[in-house]
């Protein structure tokens, strides 16, 4: 939470915290034979590069956070030279945080002596990266496998509310990463920890001192269906939450004890009362009156609040920009009509309360935000958007004004989280959250003998809900040709009609289509008729034996296929799918599939239901058979042969 700094501890005595004495296990420039001998992670056999080590050694002078950063790595495979590529990211707005003392070095294994080549001031690129960051950017010359690079720099950063702390792991594995953290007796911290190994570590050294010092920690890599590996990160953070201070008066001592985010409310009052959040929350009079719709007095408060969403997400334009606290005041947004995340939203709570519909600002760690779920304690540094939780009158609704094509109800996929911290007074705090929708996929398909001589293949789809927001818009040309390439699965001269319609209210999205195709029997070999031809996953997407994470689907669905096909005279059914009824142990993901023979009909009834969007690593296995049964009977065909009476009657015309 850089963007926002403040200093409270602004005293009359001066804070004085001397580095204590804590050795590097790794010294800057001296190398082991073991990291040279080092060609293999056994943990990760198959990495091109890894950190050999890292530490962070941090501590408060003069209310100045201080860190002493040393990075080493080495380079294991041709196809981690990319390593050598470095950025060194800071807030330097107001000279919140400033980089001293940067060097960096590589090193080469020649002939068994060690070659050394040291980057210069020339070598270092420092830009300008927006909103207050900038970053110092070098390569190193001249990676070769086998080669360590090395650089240590000190940051010095002087808002000290919020301490960044530390991230353990790395895009590659990492081998060895420390950090230590120094505080004075005067200030007391609260400390934000995710992942098991920080939270199991035995940290805590003494009263104000932490350490944490974890090895053979695997990378972070992209698996299927982990939209955020960044929020499954070994890291610490730290928050402040009282100041003691001394001070002396006619040889008197005065002791002055402050809190910090005492509990929620006081975490809450923080954030409204910072002056621009409060031009929203407090409009004054002439503001206030520019709000009013005026409203038909027989609207009821559904309409009116569709109404007013309708108008900012008309008229309001979201820079991407993100952040919980508004970057300018009401009257500004209302002005320029544009702003972030936290503007827009703020601004259509604005006009919900002046015409007396009562909404309140939610803070949400969206998903991204390198937290996989909240801490229930009051840490601000926790939270990243802002949204809001609109009553009315019957329940709560959830909305983000910066989403266009969403309407009323729905979030966006990032922001579908099950907790938020609500702002009011009183009763700010934490609360569940859930986005109501019934989502999924409906599928009725009839094929049916032609007297034209061909079967003709009538198939009915729903779209609900959040699958068919995924399905796109139906307004432009160009939007209906894109949808026309997910549901059309045959030459353009087999389509007989298609016909499309997307309609919308609260929590009630649907996409509906008819598509009526022609399907053509082979003259002599069996008809093969695929029961249905858009599915939600044509192959297995979990390939690999293991996994690491949980599995994120986003959102619940529930998908329903019916198949029905008349067989008419001259064929006779000659094959078909089993029957299968599948779960996985945890109950989260079901597969029903039935098909019924007769005479002359077969139908197929499937249903596909994914219970919860979150399913745990350990039942991965189970996930990854699951998966593998589902596309695969999704495969198999309904089989048809001609009967030696419609084969003489095709040779006989």
């Amino acid at each position: 939470m850089k963007s926002i700094h403040f200093y409270p501890l602004l005293l009359a005595g001066i804070l004085i915290l001397c580095h204590s004495a804590i050795g590097q296990q790794s010294k800057y420039g001296k190398y082991q034979a073991s990291e040279w001998e080092l060609t293999e992670v056994p943990f990760d056999p198959d990495a091109d590069a890894v950190v050999l080590d890292e530490e962070n050694i941090s501590f408060i002078s003069n209310y100045v956070l201080l860190s002493e950063i040393n990075r080493r790595f080495k380079v294991l495979k041709e196809s981690g030279k990319s390593i050598g590529d470095v950025v060194i990211r800071y807030y330097a707005k107001d000279q919140i945080e400033s980089i001293q003392k940067l060097r960096a070095q590589i090193v080469q294994l020649e002939n068994g002596q060690e070659k050394v080549t040291k980057l210069g001031k020339d070598d270092y690129f420092e830009v300008d990266a927006g909103n207050g960051w900038r970053e110092i950017r070098f390569t190193f010359p001249n990676v070769q496998t086998g080669s360590i690079l090395e650089y240590s720099y000190t940051k010095r950063d002087k808002s000290i509310v919020f301490i960044d702390g530390w991230v353990f792991q790395n895009h590659i594995p990492t081998l060895r990463s420390t950090y230590h953290l120094e505080i004075p007796g005067e200030l007391e911290y609260r400390m934000l920890g995710q992942g098991f190994n920080v939270i199991t570590s035995n940290y805590r050294k003494e009263k104000g001192s932490y350490q944490w010092n974890l090895t053979n920690l695997p990378s972070i890599k992209e698996e299927p269906y982990m939209n955020n590996p960044g929020d499954y990160l070994e890291k610490v953070q730290f928050q402040l939450a009282k100041h003691e201070a001394q001070s002396q008066s006619m040889g008197i001592v005065q002791s002055n004890s402050t809190s910090y985010f005492r509990d929620w409310q006081d975490l809450g009052n923080w954030f409204m009362n910072e002056k621009s959040f409060a031009t929203y929350l407090k409009p004054d009079r002439n503001t206030q009156r520019s709000l009013v719709q005026e409203p038909a007095s027989e609207r009821s408060p559904l309409d009116l609040i569709q109404k007013i969403y309708q108008h900012v997400t008309d008229n309001f334009t979201f820079n991407e920009k993100p952040g919980v606290f508004p970057s300018q005041t009401l009257k500004t947004t209302l002005d320029l009509r544009t702003g972030k995340r936290s503007d827009i939203n703020l601004a259509l709570l604005a006009y919900l309360r002046a015409n007396g519909i009562e909404a309140f600002p939610l803070l949400i760690s969206s998903k991204g935000n390198g937290r996989s779920h909240l801490v229930h304690a009051p840490f601000a540094d926790q939270f990243n958007q802002l949204i809001l939780a609109i009553n009315t009158g019957e329940k709560l609704i959830y909305a983000d004004a910066t989403q266009k094509d969403h309407p009323l109800g729905y979030l966006s996929l990032p922001s579908l989280v099950h907790e938020a911290f609500i702002l009011r007074d009183p009763g700010s705090g934490l609360i569940d959250i859930q986005v109501p929708h019934l989502s999924g996929f409906n599928q009725f398909v009839n094929v049916k003998w032609d007297e034209a001589g061909y079967f003709k293949k009538e198939s009915s789809f729903r779209f609900s809900d959040y699958d068919a927001l995924a399905m796109g818009g139906l307004k432009t040309d160009a939007e209906k040709a894109e949808f026309r390439k997910k549901i059309v699965t045959v030459e353009d001269d087999q389509v007989l009609s298609i016909k499309s319609e997307l309609t919308s209210k609260l929590n009630k999205l649907t996409h509906e289509s008819t598509l009526s195709t022609k399907l053509f029997a082979p003259e002599t070999a069996p008809f093969h008729v695929l029961p249905f031809s858009i599915t939600r996953w044509k192959e297995n997407p979990f390939t690999s034996d293991t996994r690491n994470f949980p599995v994120d689907f986003n959102y619940t669905v529930t998908d329903r296929f019916s198949f029905k096909m008349d067989i008419p005279e001259g064929y006779e059914l000659d094959d078909f799918p089993e029957n299968i009824n599948l779960t996985i142990p945890d109950g989260t993901m079901l597969f029903s599939y039935v098909v019924t023979a007769l005479e002359a009909i077969v139908q197929v009834n499937m249903v596909l239901q994914i219970k919860q969007e979150y399913v745990d690593a350990e039942q991965y296995p189970h996930l990854k058979y699951f998966m593998d049964v589902v596309t695969s009977k999704l495969k198999e065909p309904v089989i048809l042969r001609k009967t030696d009476l419609q084969a003489t009657a095709s040779n006989h015309p």
